[in-house]
């Protein structure tokens, strides 16, 4: 009998000694599963019964992980709604780490603030749009700052023109002739609505409900500064080109420098001071 026993497989070996077990216990209480393992570990032979132990605790575990949540309650629908058991995704982390001012950059900063008649004068139409497409207008003045240090006259190799550094297909697309470019009203329009269209594609792709444009995560801010530099498709994706990285945290270090505070816009700062209520520091 007991070389019968150590031929069968665990599980066979349990259901044959529990099964006689059971029928010698009163009918008004269900069986004690512990009581069952314990007394088959001790008649048959062979059974590692702390190794079947560990089994039915993990198992326990287990159980509990999958239909207990964890510091929320079940008392309504809406509570149960709340339970979060996911991770973040991907990405959600931003694609580059915060960056810190270089001596290069502080001198940057240093000679610019020296001119506020050229970093400030255009605060008036930075504010103005970013009202219009529902964007942060010190990150709007950040990118004019990374592409053109507030030069109108601005020209890239390619072709991007302007204080936004605007391609003309891309002006045209949004609205604005190519000639109207050197415009600082019309370039700064042409940018935004560019940024507007790329926020909204990114909105769409990563389902963020009903956050503002403003309010974006550092995470998705980056990504739409490297699409407006690159292109669309890199709202999606993190293999991005060492000069769009630098391009990223150019943009993100002028964002937390005083350069792009908003100062000889007084009229728009009353009427917007949400736009403007973005101390300089860190792009969060």
């Amino acid at each position: 009998m007991r070389n019968f026993f150590t031929k069968l497989p665990v599980w066979a070996a349990l259901i044959c000694i529990s099964a006689p077990l059971q029928a010698q216990k009163p009918q008004t209480s269900a069986p004690d599963p512990k009581v069952a393992v314990e007394l088959a570990a001790i008649s048959a032979p062979g059974l590692d019964f702390a190794r079947l132990g560990h089994f039915f605790d993990a198992a326990r575990v287990r159980m509990e992980q999958v239909v207990t949540p964890t510091a929320k309650s079940w008392t309504s629908p809406d509570a149960a709604k709340e339970i979060e058991f996911s991770k973040p995704q991907k990405h959600q982390a931003p694609v580059i780490p915060l960056p810190h001012e270089t001596p290069a950059y502080r001198h940057t900063f240093s000679v610019l603030l020296s001119h506020p008649e050229v970093t400030d004068r255009y605060d008036e139409v930075i504010l103005r749009n970013a009202e219009l497409y529902r964007l942060d207008a010190r990150l709007l003045k950040s990118v004019i700052a990374a592409e053109s240090e507030f030069f109108i006259g601005a020209v890239s190799p390619r072709g991007a023109r302007g204080l936004m550094q605007v391609m003309p297909a891309t002006a045209k697309e949004m609205g604005v002739p190519f000639k109207h470019l050197n415009d600082p009203e019309d370039n700064i329009r042409a940018g935004a609505a560019y940024l507007a269209r790329l926020f909204s594609a990114a909105w769409r792709y990563y389902k963020l409900g009903v956050l503002s444009y403003a309010d974006a995560p550092l995470w998705l801010k980056q990504r739409v500064i490297a699409a407006y530099n690159a292109g669309p498709r890199f709202l999606f994706h993190d293999r991005w080109y060492t000069q769009t990285k630098n391009y990223v945290r150019k943009v993100v270090l002028f964002y937390g420098s005083r350069v792009t505070d908003m100062r000889r816009a007084p009229a728009s700062l009353q009427r917007f001071p949400h736009l403007s209520s973005a101390p300089s520091g860190i792009l969060y």
